[in-house]
């Protein structure tokens, strides 16, 4: 998850503000009332994701808000992750990274790279990994160098599939164990609700090489490296939870949901949760417009609506 902190002028002659919040280009809004300062952060946003907000003051007469102010629109950033990092790579070092991924137009991501404790690669767009939501049979290959003889040693690589700024153990997609030999390979799936970045925001790859074999993606470890890669998840047209080409008088809110997730714009009358790695965590019947997501833990999911033969994707998070 991410957050988004919303600044505006100071009105003297008020104790309070309204902020109300919404995906954009159109969703229910979520309100944020009494304000007491001019600056508010809303927190549990999805990253790279477009948000409109607006604020208004509120008022000791009638009406007891002013008009709302224009709408200013932001979009959150990639997430932040763990630090990771070797504290000696002289001995053994990740001298390539390549990643093939299966779908026609899509390029390989080639790395060819000389010894570090952690190189983050994300900003260059020369090492961008571009995987298909739903692929199969997508394929990683770390070369292994030393600088003398060759001893065992781990790899492993995670790719933070759902968007929540954490490499989960489910989304580890490489994991080798001790050997000496020159490369490390794996064959993996990109899930099919995973969290859809577009090709201008992305979530990471984390590769890391260790002499031991370290007990998460995060933390400082004796000898080996620690590479990260940005990564954009894009929809096939197969499978696609696109928000983008959806009515946009369709929506669930409010969104972040703690307890109730209310449905807007469609008469649906069954569904199906889903989370990021595409497991069914709840479906039943939609009473009153409102489902309970109570009992779901925190984190992105993907709700189908049925109507009939019509089924409409949408995205959300529990917080």
């Amino acid at each position: 998850m991410t957050s988004g902190t919303v600044t505006w002028t100071n009105d003297p002659t008020v104790t309070s503000y309204v902020i109300r919040f919404r995906l954009y280009p159109a969703s229910a809004w979520v309100n944020v009332n009494q304000v007491s300062v001019n600056a508010f952060t809303i927190t549990a946003l999805m990253p790279c994701t477009t948000y409109e907000v607006q604020v208004a003051k509120v008022c000791s007469g009638s009406p007891s808000t002013s008009a709302w102010s224009p709408s200013v629109l932001f979009t959150t950033q990639s997430p932040n992750y763990c630090a990771a990092a070797s504290a000696d790579s002289s001995i053994v070092y990740m001298s390539n990274v390549t990643v093939m991924p299966t779908g026609s137009g899509i390029s390989p991501m080639v790395s060819n790279s000389g010894t570090s404790n952690y190189t983050d690669y994300r900003p260059d767009p020369t090492r961008k990994v571009q995987l298909m939501i739903g692929s199969t049979g997508n394929q990683i290959s770390v070369s292994k160098t030393w600088t003398g003889s060759p001893n065992p040693v781990f790899v492993r690589a995670w790719i933070d599939f759902n968007g929540d700024g954490i490499f989960q153990s489910s989304e580890m997609m490489l994991s080798s164990g001790a050997s000496a030999s020159s490369a490390a390979t794996a064959t993996f799936n990109v899930p099919p609700f995973a969290f859809q970045t577009g090709n201008a925001c992305g979530v990471a790859m984390r590769v890391m090489i260790s002499e031991t074999q370290t007990s998460s993606a995060c933390g400082t470890f004796s000898y080996g490296e620690v590479e990260d890669y940005g990564v954009y998840l894009l929809t096939p047209a197969n499978l696609s939870a696109n928000e983008i080409n959806r009515p946009q008088n369709i929506s669930v809110y409010p969104n972040p949901a703690s307890d109730v997730l209310n449905i807007s714009g469609i008469e649906g009358t069954e569904f199906e949760i889903y989370n990021a790695a595409g497991q069914l965590m709840h479906k039943g019947k939609i009473a009153d417009k409102t489902i309970n997501v109570r009992d779901l833990v925190k984190g992105v999911y993907f709700i189908q609506i049925r109507n009939k033969d019509h089924v409409t994707k949408l995205k959300f998070i529990k917080k």
